[in-house]
C-alpha cells in the first residue's frame, strides 16, 4: 500500500560473506600447512609464556623480600610518611586506569563498527542491522575479556601475595568482565552518535550537561568495578555476580540501541580499527598514533589565529610561529601526560615500600609513555617530508622548530613531576631544575621518534645464537627511545641519590643538548 514502510529484511550479509569466504579458503588450504602454522604458533606462545612466567615469579620474590625485610640504607625513592595509602590501593588505581584506557580506546575504535568497504555496501541495504552488528560486538567483547584476564594475571600474582592460584584466576575473570563493561559503556556513547573525537552529540545525550553526567557516571562505575578483582581473588563470590549483572544489563541496553548508531559512526570506527590494526601488524608506532589522532577544535584555532596573524621577520620565526599555532591546535595535548603523571604518583605513594630500583623503573616507564604524546604534531608533518624540503631553511633548522614547542611543554611537565616527587620526599629541591633540563632532551626524543623511518620489511633478519632477529624493524622502533634513555640517565641518578651535585646538572645539560643535536643533524633515513 502507498504510504507504508516495509519492514527490514532478515538477510544477514555478514554471515553470507563469511560462509562464502570459508568455502573458498577450504578448497585452497592444505592440511599440512594448517598443522605447521598451528605448531609454530603454539611453540611461540609456549616460549613467551615461559619467559613471562619466569619474570613474574622473579618480581614476586623481590616484592616479597622488600615487604618482609627492612634492610637497606635507601629502600625507596618516595619516603614521605604522610603519603601512605591503604594496602592494595596502588593495584586498584592501576586497574581503574586500565579500565579508563579501555573506555577511551573503545570510543576511538568504535565498539560496534564495520570495515569501510563493507559499510558502504551493507548499510545501504534495506536489512536489519542488529544481527550482523551484534556478532561483531560479541567477538570484540570476547577479545577484550580474554585480553583483560591475561593482563591481570601477572599483576595479581606480583601484588597479591596472599591469594591462591584459583583465586587469581577468579580475579582475572572478574577484571576481564569489568573491561567488557568499559567496552559497552563506549558502545552507549556510540549509540548516541559520538563515538570518537569531534562527534556532534554527547556521550549519553546531545547537551553538555548530559555529556558531563554520562562521562562522570561511566567513570564512577569503572571506579567501583576496579575494586572487585582483588575481592574475587580473596575468595568472595559476590563480585562475580555483580560484574555479570553489569555486563548483562549494559549489553542489553546497547543491543536495544544498536539500530540507532549512525552509519557514518560505524564506518568511522571500522576505518580507525583497520588503520590501527595495520599499524600494529607492520610495527609502525607513528602510524598507530596517527590512527588515534583527533581533529583540531575550532575554539583553539580561533584563539591561535590572532597570534599567528601578526607575521614574522625571518623564515625561521615564521615556521616557529606556524608550528606553535599547530601545536596549540592539537586536541588532547595534555590529556595523556597529566593522567600518566597522576597515575605514577598514585602508584609510588601507594607502594612506597618497594625497592628504589622498582620505583625508578615505574618513573622511567611513565616518561617513556608520556613523551610520544607531545610529538603528535611532528608525526603529522613527518608524513610529507617533501613539504619540509620546500622551505627556505636547512633541514636542521626545520627539525629545531619542530622541537621547540614539545621541549617547552616537556620542560614544564618534567619540572612539575619532580616538584611532586620532592614534596613526597624524593630529595632536595634541586631535582626540579634537573628535571627541567631533562625535559628539553625529552622534547627532542619526541620529535626523533616522530621522524623515525618506516620498518624495512625487505631486509632479512640477522642470525644470532638466539635465532633470527629482525634488526631493521627493531632499529626503527628504537629510534626515539634511545634519546629518552639518554636524557633520563642523569635524572634517574639524581632521584636515586636524593640530591643533585653540580656535576650532575652539567651532565644533564650536556645530555639534553646532545639529544637536541642528534635530532637536528641525524640522518632521517
Amino acid at each position: 500500500m502507498a504510504g507504508t514502510t516495509a519492514a527490514p529484511a532478515r538477510f544477514n550479509p555478514a554471515r553470507y560473506t563469511r560462509a562464502a569466504s570459508r568455502s573458498h579458503r577450504r578448497g585452497s588450504t592444505r592440511i599440512r600447512d594448517v598443522l605447521l602454522d598451528a605448531y609454530a604458533t603454539l611453540l611461540g606462545v609456549a616460549t613467551v609464556l615461559a619467559l613471562a612466567g619466569g619474570l613474574v615469579l622473579a618480581l614476586r620474590d623481590q616484592v616479597a623480600l622488600a615487604l618482609g625485610t627492612g634492610a637497606g640504607a635507601r629502600r625507596s625513592v618516595v619516603s614521605a610518611e604522610w603519603a601512605g595509602l591503604p594496602d592494595g590501593a596502588a593495584v586498584t588505581v592501576l586497574l581503574f586506569a586500565a579500565l579508563a584506557a579501555v573506555l577511551t580506546g573503545a570510543r576511538k575504535l568504535g565498539p560496534v563498527a564495520v570495515p569501510s568497504a563493507e559499510g558502504y555496501w551493507w548499510l545501504s541495504l534495506p536489512v536489519d542491522r542488529r544481527p550482523f552488528l551484534a556478532g561483531r560486538l560479541l567477538r570484540r567483547m570476547a577479545l577484550v575479556w580474554a585480553a583483560g584476564a591475561v593482563l591481570y594475571l601477572p599483576v595479581g600474582v606480583i601484588t597479591d601475595l596472599q591469594a591462591t592460584f584459583p583465586g587469581q584466576l577468579a580475579g582475572a575473570a572478574v577484571f576481564g568482565l569489568a573491561a567488557v563493561c568499559a567496552l559497552l559503556l563506549a558502545g552507549l556513547r556510540q549509540s548516541a552518535g559520538s563515538g570518537g573525537a569531534g562527534g556532534a552529540d554527547g556521550a549519553f545525550g546531545s547537551s553538555g550537561a548530559a555529556r558531563a553526567l554520562g562521562t562522570a557516571g561511566a567513570l564512577l562505575l569503572l571506579a567501583l568495578l576496579s575494586s572487585l578483582p582483588r575481592q574475587a581473588a580473596a575468595g568472595a563470590v559476590w563480585p562475580a555476580a555483580v560484574v555479570l549483572a553489569a555486563v548483562a544489563g549494559l549489553a542489553l541496553w546497547v543491543y536495544t540501541r544498536m539500530e540507532a548508531i549512525p552509519g557514518r559512526e560505524l564506518i568511522r570506527g571500522g576505518g580507525v580499527s583497520g588503520h590501527a590494526g595495520a599499524a600494529l601488524y607492520l610495527m609502525d608506532t607513528n602510524e598507530l598514533g596517527r590512527a588515534f589522532a583527533g581533529t583540531p577544535r575550532t575554539g583553539t584555532t580561533s584563539r591561535a589565529r590572532r597570534w599567528y596573524a601578526r607575521g614574522a621577520r625571518t623564515p625561521f620565526s615564521a615556521l616557529l610561529r606556524a608550528d606553535a599555532t599547530a601545536f596549540l591546535r592539537t586536541p588532547g595535548l595534555w590529556g595523556r601526560p597529566v593522567l600518566l603523571l597522576l597515575l605514577c604518583v598514585a602508584v609510588l605513594v601507594a607502594a612506597g615500600s618497594q625497592p628504589a630500583l622498582m620505583q625508578l623503573a615505574v618513573i622511567l616507564l611513565t616518561i617513556c609513555a608520556a613523551v610520544p604524546a607531545l610529538g603528535a604534531l611532528a608525526r603529522q608533518t613527518a608524513i610529507t617530508p617533501g613539504l619540509d624540503a620546500l622551505l627556505p631553511l636547512s633541514p636542521s633548522l626545520v627539525r629545531l622548530s619542530r622541537t621547540a614547542l614539545p621541549a617547552a611543554a616537556l620542560v614544564l611537565w618534567t619540572a612539575l613531576f619532580c616538584t611532586v616527587l620532592v614534596l613526597l620526599g624524593a630529595g632536595s629541591p634541586a631535582l626540579i631544575g634537573l628535571g627541567a633540563l631533562a625535559g628539553a632532551g625529552f622534547g627532542a626524543a619526541a620529535v626523533r621518534g616522530a621522524y623515525r623511518p618506516l620498518p624495512d620489511w625487505t631486509a632479512p633478519p640477522a642470525e644470532t645464537v638466539f635465532g633470527p632477529v629482525p634488526t631493521a624493524q627493531t632499529g626503527s622502533l628504537a629510534r626515539g627511545l634511545d634519546t629518552i634513555l639518554l636524557a633520563a640517565v642523569p635524572l634517574l641518578l639524581g632521584l636515586f641519590l636524593g640530591y643533585v651535585p653540580g656535576a650532575l646538572l652539567l651532565a644533564q645539560a650536556a645530555f639534553s643538548a646532545g639529544c637536541v643535536l642528534i635530532v637536528m643533524y641525524s640522518n632521517p633515513k
